[in-house]
């Protein structure tokens, strides 16, 4: 069986730009590898679960919060007009996770007609800039945190 690329990242064995954005006891977020547009990010559950039917009852409690919690910030720290969230769990062996990906002024409000594009990396940005949205959209979960 093939090793599990996102378990690969939840561990450590392949870096994320900047590295986790989010992590408690059941979550982990972090830039999206390769980096497709700046903030995009990924969150998935700290354990191996192939579908959203699978997590237990404290993931799935829990997964609401965690969600909204990232987006805010992300929308906070880079201002997208948008931010989509979908879950494709194809790889091998499958990972549930979920993509937020920012959409910003600059791109074509093409809704799902707008993925295809992000996913061939025509708004791809350098290691460099998904670390600089890593490290705005931490600090922004911090004092979101901190205000609480």
């Amino acid at each position: 069986m093939d090793a599990c690329f996102t378990c690969e990242v939840n561990t450590g064995v392949r870096a994320t730009p900047g590295g986790a954005i989010y992590a408690d006891e059941r979550w982990i977020a972090d830039h999206g590898i390769p980096p497709l547009v700046p903030g995009y990010v990924v969150l998935k559950p700290r354990r191996h679960v192939a579908h959203l039917a699978d997590l237990k009852p404290e993931e799935a409690n829990s997964l609401g919060t965690v969600l909204h919690d990232v987006m805010a910030a992300v929308r906070s720290a880079l201002q997208p007009e948008r931010i989509y969230v979908c879950s494709f769990v194809e790889s091998v062996p499958p990972h549930l996770h979920f993509h937020l990906l920012p959409r910003y002024a600059a791109m074509p409000p093409l809704g799902p007609g707008l993925l295809e594009r992000v996913f061939a990396g025509e708004w791809a940005v350098t290691e460099g800039e998904a670390t600089r949205a890593t490290n705005l959209i931490r600090a922004q979960l911090q004092l979101t945190s901190q205000s609480r």
